[in-house]
């Protein structure tokens, strides 16, 4: 699909993130992270002491992932979205730095306009880099949608970072973590209709590029946002 979209961006663009760190200030860690009108909260607390002896581990810490809806109360969304960060937050976290603790992310989905599994993963992200956690590898997430073609059944069109209503029309949308230092597919989160090879691997293919791009703009706001607050008076 080269066509541009409704908002003007071309298949494979992504919408302007936006980032912005420490906005709770009761949490070790937290940042809000937005894709476009997509915005998610995300706070860190922890490394602590256990709540309760029985989820204590002699040897690594333990990892709690909280969604909160931007209204009611969790449903099955929330705990597969729940899953799918749990996955990620796994794989970066190096757990055996904290023995006999607890680590817990909590997200607060503000605003929803598609893509909002990828931008709740990055906010997890930043948050632990805000709160200091250790951690192996910086694993960025963003979606990827897929629409079919009886014309063309081998070249899927591709969309990225779809709105919820390009998300509706899409055959099917997958969510990608990427650690970006091995290039490796950490956890996916998809729906819709099921993908064969040739889509799965274009969805790879944009995501991890897409992933790069992220990974370069965070590098230099966060550098640009350092320098500022280092910078003497």
């Amino acid at each position: 699909m080269a066509a541009a979209r409704k908002d003007g961006r071309e298949s494979n663009q992504m919408r302007p993130p936006h980032v912005e760190l420490r906005p709770l200030l009761r949490a070790d860690g937290s940042a809000r992270f937005k894709f476009g009108s997509t915005t998610v909260i995300a706070g860190v607390f922890g490394p602590r002491e256990p709540k309760s002896r029985a989820r204590e581990l002699f040897d690594r810490a333990t990892l709690d992932v909280v969604v909160r809806p931007r209204v009611g109360i969790p449903g099955a969304v929330e705990r597969q979205m729940e899953s799918h960060l749990a996955h990620l937050l796994n794989h970066t976290i190096i757990h055996t730095d904290y023995p006999r603790t607890q680590i817990s992310v909590v997200l607060q989905l503000v605003s929803c306009d598609g893509s909002i599994a990828a931008a709740a993963g990055n906010a997890a992200f930043l948050a632990l880099l805000d709160a200091g956690v250790a951690m192996r590898a910086t694993v960025l997430n963003v979606c990827v949608g897929v629409r079919f073609s009886d014309e063309t059944p081998n070249e899927p069109a591709i969309v990225l970072d779809p709105t919820e209503r390009e998300e509706q029309d899409c055959d099917s949308t997958v969510s990608l973590g990427v650690d970006g230092s091995r290039g490796q597919i950490v956890s996916s989160l998809s729906s819709g209709a099921p993908m064969d090879a040739v889509a799965w691997a274009t969805c790879i293919s944009a995501g991890s590029q897409s992933c790069k791009v992220l990974e370069s703009f965070l590098r230099l706001t966060l550098q640009k946002r350092l320098e500022v607050f280092l910078k003497p008076g």
